[in-house]
């Protein structure tokens, strides 16, 4: 029989997807599940019963001077599997020291079933959905606590990744961005503030440098992580790019104290738009923050930025104010020496981008039940996402100034 499927992408949630449609939505066909699982459970039955024999060094009722032990018997134990659940009889010792390699101790769950739990996890695929799925394929339910156990599995390395040294190359660019989450924290559902930082190296690549919870943006908190980055080994920051966070300033002063702090222009319009309720004058707003972010050099987009302010304060003087305090903290992108860099670090976007793929994921769990579970998930999705950056530059960098005078000079002496 041929079961024709739409296109997919490879993703494990669309191959659960399709299995729902496919499997639980069609109608049902003749077929006998149970003949292949006791194929599986007949080879696994006959591996445990060979290598117990290459264990005692003899086969059943042989005598050899190797021999290593007594047989006593056989234990039952359940294995679920991808094909459904096995019964095995599992040989034993007399002295009990025989453990199977087939699977691991006191595991009653196939390796690869449990690999593929976690994954789902990651992905964002409901505990209900797999459910569904598993229950038809296997014959089996999962549970909530067996894909958290799954996922317990990744803790060692996921804790090494974010403790990973970060001396390797100069980071000169920061993206820093924070969302909050609802997770079960000090014995209730708390709103937490997940503090994320991306890192732009001297290369051009970039990268998830970590993410850390906290109760609120303040100073103390902004201050862990950049004490964090600093014990990490990260140096050679010059230029930051965020929101107006709270305590991300003095953070930034005390840790990083040389960088250019610029303020994320897509926010500051929208706080801008909160402070007019006028459509035309939005937009009239719009297009004269347009002008002066459009400048080519900073000087050029001061005058630019008075002119706007004296042409707003007979109509919105509390606007024209608030410009003439706040637009200088817009224009630190005028530092950055390669256009491109301008282009993409005036904005905290790109980490935006990677909000939207983590609450895609977390509008699933809704509350997380600790904060090691949020970490444990947000872990194994940046590491994921670091390895797909790695292919491709972020910012192209420029040449070094060094190289382009000589080259000139060069030019100069040939004409």
């Amino acid at each position: 029989m041929t079961v024709v499927t739409a296109a997919s992408d490879g993703s494990p949630k669309r191959l659960f997807e399709q299995s729902i449609t496919t499997v639980v939505g069609s109608p049902p066909v003749a077929a006998d599940p149970a003949a292949l699982r006791q194929l599986v459970e007949t080879m696994v039955q006959e591996m445990l019963t060979r290598e117990f024999t290459q264990f005692l060094g003899a086969a059943p009722h042989e005598r050899t001077a190797d021999r290593r032990g007594v047989r006593n018997g056989t234990r039952p134990r359940s294995l679920v599997t991808r094909v459904g659940r096995l019964v095995l009889a599992v040989p034993r010792a007399r002295a009990g020291c025989f453990t199977p390699t087939v699977f691991a101790r006191y595991q009653r769950h196939e390796q690869a079933l449990l690999c593929t739990l976690t994954e789902c996890y990651l992905q964002g695929i409901s505990t209900r959905k797999v459910r569904r799925v598993v229950e038809t394929l296997c014959g089996e339910t999962v549970s909530a606590s067996l894909v958290s156990a799954a996922t317990k599995r990744l803790d060692a390395t996921l804790v090494a990744w974010r403790a990973r040294r970060l001396d390797g190359q100069a980071m000169p660019y920061l993206i820093v961005d924070a969302h909050y989450e609802r997770i079960r924290r000090e014995g209730q559902v708390l709103s937490t503030a997940a503090l994320w930082v991306v890192g732009v190296r001297a290369d051009g690549y970039r990268e998830h440098l970590g993410c850390w919870l906290g109760a609120s943006e303040r100073t103390a908190t902004w201050s862990r992580v950049f004490k964090d980055l600093t014990t990490r080994g990260l140096t050679g920051v010059r230029y930051v790019v965020s929101d107006e966070h709270l305590g991300l300033g003095a953070a930034l002063q005390r840790y990083c104290p040389e960088a250019v702090h610029q303020r994320c222009q897509v926010h500051y319009l929208r706080n801008a738009f909160a402070t007019v309720s006028h459509p035309a004058r939005q937009q009239q707003l719009l297009a004269g923050l347009r002008d002066v972010w459009a400048a080519p050099t900073r000087a050029e987009a001061e005058r630019r930025g008075l002119a706007l302010a004296e042409g707003l304060r007979p109509t919105l003087p509390a606007v024209a104010e608030w410009l003439d305090t706040t637009l200088g903290d817009t224009l630190g992108f005028y530092v950055l020496p390669e256009a491109e860099a301008r282009r993409r670090l005036r904005t905290t976007n790109a980490l935006e981008r990677e909000h939207e793929e983590v609450r895609r994921r977390t509008r699933v769990i809704r509350i997380f039940p600790s904060e090691a579970s949020y970490l444990r998930l947000v872990a194994a999705l940046t590491m994921d996402r670091n390895d797909t950056w790695a292919k491709r530059r972020y910012v192209i960098p420029a040449p070094p100034v060094a190289i382009a005078t000589s080259v000139k000079r060069t030019r100069r002496r040939a004409a």
